[in-house]
């Protein structure tokens, strides 16, 4: 029998308006097949945003479907799948009785994706397909938007680095629900919906308002209906449009009501109530930033999800880079709040060093070497609030913003691991954020790494130019070379140290020495 060579992945999207599945053959990430796709509609989205509980009848069609899917998987001899779903699933009530009787009936685990990273999962994949096309940010700066049925994600990328990321709640299906039939049909709806997406976008503006792009690039469920408006051609999965055209384009569209534009343009009603707040919301993003030319791509959240499961599984390289941007994402918070930068590489430099030397023997890996990266890299935030009790505004300040590529419950890791770095891991007396049971080990090493490196530049002035760590019985040695007086690090590595010993069980020590 010939052996099989490639790897046989499905990858299911449940998605607000559509559940999807696209199976493929794969031997690496540039050898990837495509060998069946199909999709059902739903309108999940409407139900879950207006009364925030998917009905049972939505939950019986979901698992039927999805029934079928599993039976398509055993006849193509699926090895390896992803099924993630997204906003709609995510904000229903009764989400857990839906994942139960997914896993009741198929065997199939389904992984709900937080906002951050369902964002990122379409990004991942966009910018993939923008570099195939030699389209990249070294030309200049690209505002990538990409709006979905609940939510509207907004970055900007300069130089192959993440310069801002925003994202919002205003997604097509969210907006369309805030204004019933009559107003929507009403002579005074654009302008009325202009003035939400104006006011809702009030601190995207602020931030870019300096800021220079050549590109403004959009995916999203209704950009192919938008270019057949324009009457351009689709071919490919890109599209370039020069912006006077797309102007021209705003200008005849926002005269005219819904019935109107159902005319014009021979289209649905249910079409033409999705795609008339997508044009004005990115008439309103071109009034924040000017561009060149504005790029349509067609991906979907089903494309980033293979090439991201593909990609880390079988390439290194690109794991690299995509680990890169999301390190670029973790310094673009900090310059938001004016972090001292030489001092959190500093910091970062030296947790690192610490994490590769005792990982192996302590059940970390990557996930949790990037974790701490994140940590490091803001776990002075606060200080940009309030020199005093800086590490709970560090806490509340991650907490409070979205960073793609994360969930919840790991942005939370890297926020706990930060205020705990100063804080008392057991102390009862303060009001210091909760750790889950399940997280709390990983969360102490951390935040016990984190807070060494930290007392190795407690000066803030990066005395410690190299280092070598190595472990001796129970000892932890860090032998450090500077040519500057380190009493205070040392001073305060002492203080520090406890908590390390009690976290792993090894003593560490501080030494310095001539040269390594």
């Amino acid at each position: 029998m010939k052996r099989k060579m490639h790897t046989t992945f499905a990858a299911i999207h449940l998605g607000s308006e559509k559940l999807s599945m696209q199976i493929s053959e794969y031997y690496g990430l540039n050898r990837i097949k495509i060998i069946d796709s199909c999709q059902r509609p739903l309108r999940l989205g409407e139900e879950t945003f207006k009364n925030k509980v998917i009905p049972i009848n939505l939950v019986n069609e979901i698992c039927e479907i999805i029934v079928g899917f599993k039976r398509l998987m055993d006849e193509y001899g699926v090895d390896e799948y992803k099924l993630q779903a997204t906003t709609a699933v995510r904000e229903a009530s009764n989400q857990i009785f839906l994942l139960d009787q997914i896993y009741s009936r198929t065997g199939l685990v389904v992984d709900v994706v937080d906002m951050p990273q369902e964002i990122y999962t379409k990004y991942v994949s966009i910018r993939n397909t923008l570099k195939n096309e030699k389209i990249t940010s070294m030309d200049g700066a690209m505002l990538m938007m990409d709006i979905s049925s609940g939510g509207l994600g907004i970055t900007l990328v300069d130089n192959n680095k993440v310069k801002y990321q925003n994202n919002l709640h205003v997604g097509i299906i969210r907006i369309k629900e805030s204004f019933d039939r009559n107003k929507r049909e009403s002579v005074h709806f654009n302008t009325a919906l202009t003035e939400l997406l104006s006011s809702t976008i009030g601190p995207v503006r602020r931030e870019l308002q300096n800021e220079k792009a050549r590109y403004l690039v959009l995916s999203g469920t209704e950009t192919e209906l938008l270019l057949h408006m324009m009457k351009q051609e689709v071919s490919g999965r890109v599209h370039r449009i020069k912006a006077e055209d797309f102007r021209s384009f705003f200008s005849q569209v926002r005269k005219l009501n819904l019935p109107q534009l159902m005319s014009v343009y021979k289209i649905p009603e249910n079409a033409a109530e999705l795609v008339l707040p997508t044009i004005l919301l990115y008439e309103r993003l071109l009034d924040v930033l000017p561009v060149e030319e504005i790029v349509v791509t067609e991906d979907n959240f089903i494309d980033g999800m293979q090439l991201l499961h593909i990609g880390l599984a079988t390439n290194k390289e690109q794991k690299q880079e995509w680990e890169e941007e999301l390190i670029s994402i973790f310094h673009m918070l900090g310059r938001r709040y004016s972090y001292d930068k030489k001092h959190v590489e500093q910091v970062e430099r030296l947790a690192l060093l610490i994490f590769d030397k005792i990982a192996s023997r302590y059940s970390l890996g990557e996930k949790e070497r990037l974790l701490l990266q994140g940590s490091a890299i803001l776990h002075d935030l606060g200080k940009f609030v309030s020199l005093r009790s800086h590490s709970q505004y560090t806490y509340q300040l991650i907490m409070d913003t979205d960073i793609i590529g994360f969930s919840d419950r790991n942005k939370r890791m890297i926020a706990l691991a930060a205020y705990y770095h100063a804080n008392d891991l057991f102390d009862t007396s303060k009001k210091a954020p909760e750790v889950n049971r399940e997280d709390l080990a990983t969360v102490a090493k951390l935040a016990a790494i984190l807070r060494m490196a930290d007392a190795l530049d407690r000066s803030y002035c990066q005395k410690i130019k190299n280092c070598r760590i190595s472990i001796s019985e129970q000892t932890l040695v860090i032998n450090v070379l500077s040519k500057m007086d380190i009493s205070l690090e040392n001073w305060t590595f002492d203080r520090k140290s406890e908590f390390f010993e009690e976290v792993f069980g090894l003593k560490p020590v501080l030494q310095r020495v001539d040269r390594l």
